[in-house]
């Protein structure tokens, strides 16, 4: 891509990123906390990262209520893939742990009322070593949308902090020009926050719908007021970026 087309790509971007979703902050189940990367499914069937998962999931949100106080999406994390993309350069669900594919799963999640997120990352590979969407963009957007995926969180593993800030708004780009709705969920300034530097908020919020600012939640009381402390710290004033369109997201 020479620079003439990358930089009226990026305007373009910029001008693009109201795609009329998270007027309100989404809420919804992420499976990243509680559940990592375990791909174990022979020795832990209940806990590992698959199709079964994500459809108990689902149940779980219309039964137990909280379709009905607003909790609407179903988020896949990392290491749903399989580790090599297909004949056709696609990202291909690992099919032992999800032997249906992931349209199966988003058409049974959205028989439920409910959405499908899933996660992918900007870099060369995910967090958790599967391919990521550095040079597959285009097609990767179109494989969500062909899905019939309804979020995509795009993460920030294996990539250089300088590219974030046009290849981020490049994603968005390519999610739109899909024609399907797609809330957009950025990993961009948390990376920014790791490297010691206040990241542009107001370019983040023109390109995404919802971003992380911090580090991983665990399942301590520490983590947990750490998270606190940076949000009521509110370093570089993210919180006057807030509105219909795009907000801070809490942490994965």
């Amino acid at each position: 891509m020479n620079n003439l087309i990358f930089c009226v790509v990026v305007l373009a971007v910029v001008n693009a990123l109201d795609n009329g979703l998270g007027r309100t902050p989404p809420m919804g189940w992420l499976s990243w906390e509680r559940f990592r990367c375990n791909t174990d499914c022979l020795n832990d069937p209940d806990n590992c990262i698959s199709e079964k998962l994500y459809m108990q999931m689902a149940d779980h949100m219309e039964q137990d209520g909280y379709l009905a106080a607003g909790y609407e999406y179903v988020n896949i994390d990392d290491c749903w893939m399989a580790m090599e993309r297909g004949s056709d350069g696609r990202l291909v669900a690992d099919p032992k742990r999800f032997p249906h594919g992931i349209k199966f799963l988003a058409d049974y999640v959205h028989s439920k009322g409910l959405k499908l997120g899933i996660y992918e990352d900007f870099g060369t590979h995910t967090c958790g070593g599967y391919p990521g969407s550095k040079f597959y963009m285009e097609l990767d957007a179109q494989t969500f949308a062909d899905w019939g995926i309804d979020s995509l969180k795009l993460d920030g593993c294996y990539s250089g902090i300088e590219d974030m800030k046009d290849g981020y708004p490049i994603m968005e780009f390519y999610l739109n020009k899909t024609g399907r709705p797609m809330l957009y969920s950025c990993s961009w300034p948390a990376y920014v926050v790791f490297s010691g530097t206040i990241p542009n908020y107001k370019s983040i919020a023109n390109s995404c719908n919802i971003w992380r600012n911090y580090a991983d939640i665990d399942d301590s009381w520490d983590s947990v007021k750490g998270i606190i402390d940076f949000y009521g710290n509110d370093n570089g004033s993210f919180s006057s970026f807030a509105g219909p369109g795009h907000f801070n997201d809490r942490i994965w």
